[in-house]
């Protein structure tokens, strides 16, 4: 080997050009802080060990409804959205991955599950018997609440939204069956595999506990009974549908507006929403208006929502949805 090669291997070991000089030094400027850095813990993702670096995060950006942190790990980790970190004695869902512009790590931005949820898979009870980590969120107080009962009469009508790993056992949970959580029953009205790759969105709606057929004591619904009707198979041969009108991005700090349609064959009707629903994890939208025709939201004014997203859900009184994913963006 030359004079001249062995110089030329010796300056593509940092890079060839500036570009890549920089990458290098960029790279060796992370490795040196994940070394040291002083909040490393060994964790298991997704069953694989190795080390992660965890962040606090603002109480402030999400209400003090949960102990969010941000997430640090080498690039070549299997870390990704829907990811679950097994860190103390928690079991933590890792909801976004920031889409870094130098590519010298990942990062992501983890929820701690707080419910292990049962369902009946056939003949056999999810996750072995022992459920499957969740993480669940009271909606009721970003909706109406209400839902009606004959022509007059109003009834409480929670609403939880649930977030699942995606995979093959959880695309088992169907829209109509039921779960128990803390105690009450929650019938699965509308899911989305789309918002979050990675993970699912379900949104459900409270419903009543029923002994001949459910395992109230273990807290698995529809234990003792063999649902023998898909409702899913009745919703999607149905001729109405719901269309959600507006804007798929809504920058930070805008006033968006969204309006719903109702088909019957294909052909627009007047038939009004009964419920609306923002489907908003991460606390980015406030309602300022919402009518049997529109909602109008507020979106917060915060850098650090960007990249997130919300889901507009309309529902008629019949129980026909309609949603829309919303990218939230930046200003510029």
């Amino acid at each position: 080997m030359s004079y001249s090669d062995i110089y030329r291997k010796r300056i593509g070991i940092r890079g060839t050009s500036r570009i890549e000089r920089n990458f290098e030094a960029k790279k060796r400027s992370f490795n040196k802080y994940f070394e040291n850095a002083l909040n490393k813990h060994l964790v298991t993702i997704d069953g694989v060990e190795q080390y992660a670096v965890f962040q606090d995060q603002n109480q402030n950006n999400n209400k003090d409804l949960s102990d969010d942190k941000y997430i640090v790990v080498p690039l070549e980790s299997n870390m990704e959205v829907g990811s679950l970190i097994n860190w103390g004695d928690k079991i933590w869902m890792v909801f976004t991955e920031e889409n870094k512009t130098i590519k010298s790590h990942k990062q992501g931005k983890i929820k701690a599950s707080n419910h292990y949820v049962k369902w009946m898979n056939g003949s056999k009870v999810s996750g072995n018997g022992n459920g499957v980590p969740a993480f669940i969120q009271n909606q009721t107080l970003y909706t109406l609440g209400i839902s009606t009962s004959g022509n007059h009469s109003w009834i409480v009508n929670a609403k939880m939204m649930m977030y699942l790993q995606d995979n093959d056992e959880t695309r088992s949970l169907k829209i109509g069956q039921r779960i128990f959580i803390g105690g009450a029953v929650y019938q699965v009205m509308f899911r989305d595999y789309v918002s979050r790759n990675g993970l699912i969105n379900f949104l459900l709606e409270e419903d009543f506990v029923n002994a001949e057929r459910d395992d109230i004591e273990n807290e698995i619904a529809d234990y003792y009974t063999v649902v023998e009707n898909n409702p899913e198979q009745e919703v999607a041969g149905t001729s109405k549908e719901v269309a959600i009108n507006g804007s798929t991005n809504a920058r930070i700090g805008s006033l968006v507006k969204y309006e719903a349609v109702v088909f019957a064959d294909g052909e627009e009707t007047q038939e009004e929403i009964s419920e609306w629903t923002v489907a908003d994890v991460d606390h980015i939208a406030t309602v300022v208006e919402q009518t049997p025709r529109y909602m109008t939201l507020r979106i917060e004014n915060n850098f650090q929502k960007v990249g997130s997203t919300i889901s507009v859900i309309g529902k008629t009184a019949d129980g026909v949805i309609g949603a829309k994913t919303v990218n939230i963006i930046s200003l510029y």
